[in-house]
């Protein structure tokens, strides 16, 4: 069978393009000289910073999906897919600051979002293992 190569340049373009407009907007939009304005400073926490912190864990993924065979892609893609909603979700849900007396254990809005793409990382690899190996047998 032959494997399609342009979703996996779709989907490590995508990640490499989220990092760097994430780089060049908290470099150069929302501090250029260590001090200023942000103009999206309410939506910095909540959703840029989240977004790029899965974004790089996407992006060191995608490496191996070029080895992978077009049955073990899709399955992982939907996986992607699935996860990246459930962090939506479980990071919308979180605040963006803590507030009380117990506050270190109450999760935030970055803490959220870093578990989730600390944890997709191996579950992704794992997946693509576990089912290039199942796909071989």
């Amino acid at each position: 069978m032959k494997k399609t190569y342009w979703w996996r340049i779709i989907a490590s373009s995508l990640a490499g393009i989220v990092i760097i407009i994430g780089w060049f907007y908290d470099g150069y939009i929302c501090f250029p000289g260590g001090i200023g304005e942000c103009p999206f400073d309410q939506f910095r926490l909540s959703i840029i910073y989240p977004v790029l912190l899965f974004s790089r864990s996407f992006l060191l993924v995608t490496p191996f999906l070029f080895f992978v065979r077009d049955e073990v892609f899709k399955k992982w893609l939907w996986f992607a897919l699935v996860w990246f909603g459930m962090s939506a979700f479980f990071i919308a849900l979180a605040p963006a600051y803590n507030h009380g007396l117990f506050s270190m254990m109450n999760p935030t809005k970055e803490s959220v979002s870093l578990w989730m793409s600390v944890s997709f990382m191996p579950l992704s690899l794992g997946l693509l293992l576990w089912s290039s190996k199942r796909l071989k047998a």
